[in-house]
């Protein structure tokens, strides 16, 4: 087999390659290999570039869809935070109006837990409930804000804040029905009982008047007798406050004091075991002063985690019947004791 090269010009001369028989043979099978593999190129190519072309699209259709993922939960987040600070303002609200004394059937009722408003975290339906909600909100400070312009003293006197100061505190009692740690027998728990270091500084919740500051006699002024080291606040028209297992009382009667003032540090005295607080609040059921959960007053320290509606603050009284509190109701003279022995009340703390 002869190959002629003729080159693209006349004057150059022609050149020829022979080949044998077996040259010719693999020439052939060369030639068809490369026949095969341009034509499975053609075929082949567009097919990887068009999966290459999809792959990339569902690349970026992927990255798109984590970035829209990213997002919806960024909204989500954000509808939440936006949620819990809206709750957390109608609860601050709400016990603002419970120490405001404000009326429940005046309050927004939108603002009570019980309303079920902004209760789903869906970004939409809290989207969709806010506006109703920053509104009710608008309207409670308004009531509370022209509560505070009627009554300039208002502020000062409610007992809003714990009576401990910086102590390290546990609530080892609360407000309600229990069984008796002493007699084992039910009672109702008037107040909330704290436990917190020995000589703990207990301070007024409110600007008041010392009203009492000493032991009661057994039999005056029901179960305060109990209590050992007794100081009372009034606090006008607000209420007044009970502090109890007192280890001194630093304050007299009669005494003015303002919210912050020390009025005491916490002890064992009365029937206690360990250095704890006992501390009630007690206001006006509209005929004479009834104890209350003391915790729906404080403010600046979120004690209890369940919000309640207005409504049900206002109707959390002690049950049973109430006489008055030395010096409101009780003369103070007359339900004064004396300071018992030391071992009389060892004896005592151990029944």
């Amino acid at each position: 087999m002869q190959l002629q090269f003729h080159p693209a010009s006349g004057r150059g001369s022609v050149r020829t390659v022979s080949m044998g028989e077996t040259g010719g043979r693999v020439l052939v099978a060369i030639s068809a290999v490369l026949v095969l593999l341009a034509v499975s190129l053609w075929i082949t190519v567009p097919l990887v570039l068009s999966r290459i072309e999809r792959d990339r699209g569902r690349g970026v259709a992927r990255g798109d869809s984590k970035r829209v993922e990213a997002d919806v939960e960024a909204l989500r987040q954000a509808a939440s935070v936006l949620r819990q600070r809206a709750r957390g303002r109608a609860d601050l609200e709400n016990r603002i109006a419970f120490l405001y004394g404000v009326p429940p059937s005046t309050w927004p009722p939108a603002l009570a837990p019980e309303s079920r408003m902004l209760v789903d975290e869906d970004p939409e339906r809290v989207a969709g409930g806010m506006p109703a909600f920053l509104h009710a909100l608008e309207n409670g400070r308004a009531i509370l804000a022209k509560r505070e312009a009627e009554d300039p003293r208002l502020v000062r006197e409610v007992p809003a804040i714990l009576p401990l100061g910086d102590a390290v505190f546990e609530p080892s009692a609360y407000f309600g029905p229990r069984r008796s740690p002493w007699t084992n027998e039910e009672e109702f728990l008037t107040g909330v009982e704290i436990a917190a270091p020995a000589g703990a500084t207990v301070v007024a919740p409110g600007e008041g008047v010392v009203c009492f500051a000493g032991t009661v006699r057994q039999g005056m002024g029901g179960h305060l007798w109990q209590l050992g080291n007794v100081v009372i606040l009034s606090h006008g028209s607000r209420g007044a406050t009970v502090f109890g297992h007192l280890g001194r009382i630093d304050v007299r009667r009669g005494q003015r004091v303002s919210r912050g003032a020390r009025i005491g540090a916490v002890g064992a005295s009365g029937w206690a075991v360990s250095p704890q607080l006992h501390y009630e609040y007690w206001r006006s059921d509209g005929t004479a002063l009834r104890p209350t959960n003391p915790l729906f007053a404080v403010l600046d320290l979120e004690l209890e985690t369940k919000p309640y509606s207005l409504e049900r603050m206002d109707a959390s009284w002690a049950p049973g019947q109430f006489s008055g509190l030395p010096g409101i109701g009780i003369q103070a003279d007359e339900a004064a004791a004396p300071h018992a022995p030391e071992s009389r009340r060892r004896t005592r703390r151990r029944l």
